[in-house]
């Protein structure tokens, strides 16, 4: 092959790497709902403001399986979803979670990026901690070659009042402002 072609199909590799292509299975179009609602693991985790953080939460909740330097998906959706938030007035029985699943996301990393975000609450802990509560969502990741992007499942998780999971929402970053709005509506009732 032609050193051009090479280089071109490199250069085309890495673009889609860098906007979106880093997703792993599951992560197109689609929710999955869970009847009865599943159970999660109980972990003690870390808040971006670094205090104990029992998961998972009581009191409904959305959950981002996601991490800080995500060049894509997780600030699409978190751009989405605040808007969702506040056109339901704010419901401040609910939570918005980010469970970071880059070990490298500390509570201080966190903190500063989630400063755009508010009241989205940043969680991490330690790496088994989060893979438990990933394999129980279904939720896939891991670190991408060259060690800076993570390869992950584009979803959101709903947590019902008891914690439990009820619904997981594929393709996340995807999902207009008004279906979110809608999903958490629902998921309030």
């Amino acid at each position: 092959m032609p050193r051009f072609l090479c280089c071109l199909l490199l250069g085309l590799t890495s673009l889609v790497w860098a906007h979106g292509g880093h997703y792993l299975p599951a992560s197109g179009p689609g929710a999955t709902d869970f009847k009865p609602a599943r159970t999660l693991p109980t972990v003690e985790l870390r808040s971006h403001e670094n205090k104990v953080f029992v998961f998972p939460p009581k009191g409904p909740a959305v959950v981002l399986f996601g991490y800080t330097q995500c060049p894509d998906a997780c600030p699409l959706t978190l751009g989405r979803l605040l808007p969702a938030y506040e056109a339901l007035g704010a419901p401040p029985n609910l939570q918005l979670l980010l469970l970071s699943v880059d070990e490298r996301d500390t509570p201080q990393i966190l903190q500063k990026y989630l400063r755009g975000f508010s009241p989205v609450q940043g969680l991490t802990g330690k790496p088994e901690a989060i893979r438990q509560i990933a394999e129980a969502a279904r939720v896939e990741y891991n670190l991408a070659p060259g060690g800076r992007l993570v390869f992950h499942t584009d979803a959101l998780a709903l947590l019902d009042t008891q914690g439990k999971l009820v619904r997981m929402l594929y393709g996340a970053s995807r999902l207009s402002t008004a279906k979110l709005k809608e999903e958490i509506a629902h998921l309030l009732r």
